[in-house]
């Protein structure tokens, strides 16, 4: 108190309170004192909780980011007179929770635990005999907690090869090869999951690298490539680019989201995956890496793919019947 008096506190609980805009807001941890005659908002816990308050011409603002969560008149005493209220107050008694308070209290002692986790823990006695209920929203626990959400499976229908088309580019490796490559080219067939790999000095030789595939691969096939997916990054989206598959089509992925180009993705991460074991088996220097991924991408065709049975017709005719891989 003032005089340094000290007062019982004899229960806590929450206050819900209509406030100067007509919203209900809740305080929690209220200490119910019955020898104050006045009801007091500490302005220092306020601020530990996150909120911000300024004051000027005798109004008080309390916020949070942009929005202005409680307003006060000031009075008599150097005092606020907060613009609300109150509506309902449920204190306990300190030295006997409720199961909903002792529930909330035991999921933050334990590091925010989950409902889960406190129910095994009520049923073996060790949360001094209360009962775990349905835990209230924990705002902190979905600030702590948060992770990206998965992406589903894509799934690409194609009925022949050049059908569809996945292509991204790799790089910059650390290590330049021998010639001087840093980047890498991947054009991958959705329908045999053949692998082209092209090797660039710089990003922006993909567009003649593609064309250079594009010409290639109808001549040997004559077949039309009709749709093209790829990353929507700066490389792909060239007007000469766009100009040039106008015709045929393009799927373009959501800025920084590689998990929707996930087939190009993973031949990548195969493909280098790979010559590291290599190099690393051989003791040769990174700068070989480049000499090594012609030969993956040959070796990457007759490797059996798990649930996946299809005759492949490869460059020089050869047939192979694939297997399931157990």
């Amino acid at each position: 108190m003032g005089d340094d008096s000290p007062c019982q506190i004899i229960g806590i609980g929450s206050v819900q309170m209509e406030m100067h805009d007509g919203i209900i807001r809740t305080l929690t941890d209220v200490r119910h004192i019955p020898d104050m005659r006045k009801n007091l908002i500490s302005l220092s816990t306020l601020d530990g909780k996150g909120y911000k308050y300024s004051g000027g011409y005798g109004v008080l603002k309390v916020s949070k980011g942009s929005l202005i969560i409680m307003k006060g008149d000031l009075k008599y005493a150097n005092l606020y007179r907060l613009r609300g209220t109150t509506i309902t107050g449920d204190a306990v008694i300190s030295n006997s929770l409720s199961n909903s308070d002792a529930t909330n209290l035991w999921h933050m002692r334990l590091g925010h635990m989950s409902e889960l986790g406190l129910a095994v823990l009520s049923k073996r006695g060790l949360l001094d005999g209360y009962s775990i209920i349905k835990l209230d929203f924990c705002e902190h626990c979905v600030f702590g907690k948060h992770k990206k959400v998965k992406f589903n499976t894509s799934t690409h229908t194609s009925k022949g090869i050049l059908d569809y088309v996945h292509s991204d580019l790799w790089g910059p490796s650390r290590k330049p090869s021998l010639g001087g490559a840093r980047y890498m080219l991947t054009i991958i067939d959705n329908y045999s999951r053949k692998v082209w790999p092209y090797f660039l000095k710089d990003k922006s030789e993909a567009f003649s690298a593609f064309k250079e595939w594009k010409i290639m691969i109808e001549n040997q096939t004559e077949k039309k490539a009709k749709k093209l997916r790829t990353g929507n990054v700066m490389e792909f989206c060239l007007k000469e680019f766009n100009a040039y598959c106008k015709s045929q089509g393009r799927h373009y992925t959501v800025p920084y989201t590689p998990q929707q180009n996930g087939v190009a993705e993973r031949m990548n991460m195969t493909i280098i995956s790979k010559a590291r074991c290599i190099l690393s088996n051989a003791g040769l220097h990174r700068h070989f890496w480049l000499k090594l991924l012609p030969l993956l991408a040959i070796l990457l065709i007759i490797h059996p793919v798990l649930l996946l049975i299809r005759k492949l017709q490869l460059r020089y005719g050869l047939v192979l019947q694939l297997i399931i891989c157990n």
